[in-house]
């Protein structure tokens, strides 16, 4: 039980394995994204606000790429924010069953869900500290749009996370393409990226650069 890859792939988190791993889950992912020093890398949602506290990175009302803490002081749970409404949040989260119904904190996998901000659940907000252009507000285009949504100004790539890899991922499934709408640049998107690049004559490097982007919704669906 509680045996995942994300333990084994934290070098200071493999003492963890078989432990609850909401956490080790989030600290895998700011790993992935090269960026593990915006965020606590730890196994403990305590330990996790208690980080983002003596930073002064505490908030009680949330953004996209905050993480969302549950339960007494926070100490039962944690997800990541990618999505913000005035009544809802969309979470992606480790060790949950996908739902806030039940045992949340103790599930069978990584799923993303909406949680009404009103929950009392919820304890609070730790916010890391990205560059100023990590967090683009993009919002997702028609499916049969022919103009270019706001490219988000960074490249997006293998462990990338959040709303613009949404986006860019809705409108390939849009033109066809098998991938899951979760936000979080895996391997599955990778692929379907290299793919897309070689039919479009386009270095295929895996990476969603400026020219990726225009080409996912302007050139030919087929």
């Amino acid at each position: 039980m509680n045996i995942t890859k994300y333990a084994a792939e934290v070098p200071s988190l493999r003492w963890s394995q078989g432990q609850p791993w909401c956490h080790t889950f989030l600290s895998w992912v700011f790993q992935e994204a090269k960026a593990p020093d915006i965020a606590p890398v730890t196994a403990s949602c305590l330990v996790g606000v208690s980080w983002f506290r003596a930073r002064k990175r505490w908030h009680l009302s949330p953004k996209v790429g905050d993480l969302v803490y549950y339960g007494a002081r926070g100490g039962t749970h944690v997800e990541l924010v990618i999505a913000v409404s005035d009544t809802h949040i969309t979470t992606i989260g480790g060790n949950t069953s996908g739902s806030l119904n039940g045992d949340y904190f103790n599930g069978d996998g990584v799923y993303q869900k909406p949680v009404s901000r009103s929950s009392s659940r919820i304890y609070g907000y730790g916010r890391p500290a990205y560059a100023a252009s990590a967090v683009p507000g993009v919002s997702n285009p028609p499916t049969g749009a022919t103009s270019v949504p706001k490219y988000p100004g960074f490249y997006l790539k293998r462990g990338a996370v959040g709303s613009a890899v949404r986006v860019f991922q809705a409108r390939m499934r849009s033109r066809g393409w098998r991938i899951d709408v979760d936000g979080i640049y895996g391997a599955d998107t990778v692929r379907v990226v290299e793919q897309f690049q070689k039919e479009r004559g386009l270095a295929a490097d895996g990476v969603v650069g400026p020219a990726t982007w225009r080409a996912a919704w302007l050139a030919e669906v087929t």
